[in-house]
């Protein structure tokens, strides 16, 4: 593997849990992303990338060792597959002084057609580089609980929306709708790679929010209780368009002692199509302690309420 990315963490980077947020691990991972596609001829000015757009359809993060300000973090990356018009790469962001692997990524890149948004054969040139920079999934790389198969995507809004009514003090079964702007989307009209699908809305949090973000509570012995990702994926269904209405719903889709596995859908209710599904594999973490604990009954109480394995 290469080394694609190096950074420091920065205050604005440190959240509500006291760590740096899963948003900014996400970006180191999309920075390196972006510099091994181009490296490709498949971004920026090159020919090759003039009729044809390059989009990640799925992204799964797996969450190894949270990291603080100050620590410098390096990522390195290959190229685990080539398909006719996909790439599958790894990425693992590392903290090289301690000799941690903080997260690791797998991100299915797919070219699709600027205009018309259908798949789009990858380039030779883009085929062969890929190949030279094959590498092997290391083990730690690979999924605990989220699965990589294909995602059930025959539910619809109507279904959902019966069955979850919205909860507004939870971030991941909150309910949001929204029309997709012109501001957001490409010149020909598609939503581009947004906070959009991720969060559930038209604007990803700032670092304000991230930092507020939570959900924060106290559990039932006074402890100060935090979620912590331990994974996340998320996959693109279908474009969404200028002037569509967009919903989003949450739910869990699996409770343990300590971890809830939360699931959010984004409906197009203009077409009726699945936009995208985000998964969050969360533990529960008593902030003051730093470790994990057992979700408290109140919480898991409410939890039961918006639990639907039957939609996994």
């Amino acid at each position: 593997m290469r080394i694609f990315d190096t950074s420091e963490i920065q205050p604005n980077e440190i959240d509500g849990l006291g760590h740096m947020n899963v948003r900014f691990y996400m970006e180191r991972a999309q920075r390196a992303n972006r510099a091994l596609t181009a490296e490709l001829g498949l971004r920026g000015d090159d020919a090759a990338a003039q009729d044809i757009r390059l989009a990640q359809v799925d992204t799964y993060c797996r969450y190894h060792r949270e990291q603080f300000q100050g620590s410098t973090l390096t990522v390195n990356g290959g190229v685990l597959e080539v398909r006719d018009d996909e790439i599958s790469t790894f990425y693992e962001v590392t903290n090289p002084a301690k000799g941690e692997i903080a997260a690791t990524f797998i991100i299915v890149n797919a070219l699709t057609d600027r205009v018309t948004g259908a798949s789009s054969p990858l380039p030779d040139a883009a085929r062969a580089a890929a190949i030279a920079m094959h590498i092997e999934l290391p083990d730690y790389g690979r999924p605990r609980t989220i699965e990589l198969g294909a995602p059930r995507v025959d539910l619809a809004y109507e279904v959902v929306a019966a069955r979850l009514a919205d909860d507004p003090t939870d971030p991941m079964s909150r309910r949001s709708e929204w029309t997709v702007g012109p501001e957001l989307c490409d010149a020909n009209g598609f939503l581009v790679d947004s906070g959009a699908l991720m969060f559930g809305g038209p604007r990803q949090p700032s670092a304000d929010d991230m930092r507020k973000h939570g959900p924060m509570t106290f559990g039932d012995e006074g402890r100060r209780l935090g979620w912590a990702s331990l994974e996340t994926r998320m996959v693109r269904v279908s474009p969404a368009r200028a002037g569509d209405t967009l919903c989003s719903i949450g739910a869990e889709i699996g409770l343990h002692p300590k971890v809830r596995h939360s699931r959010r859908w984004l409906f197009n209710r203009t077409s009726g199509h699945l936009v995208s599904l985000n998964d969050n594999v969360s533990i529960a973490l008593d902030l003051d302690a730093r470790r994990s604990i057992e979700i408290p009954s109140r919480i898991r109480s409410q939890l039961e309420t918006r639990h639907v394995p039957e939609f996994a």
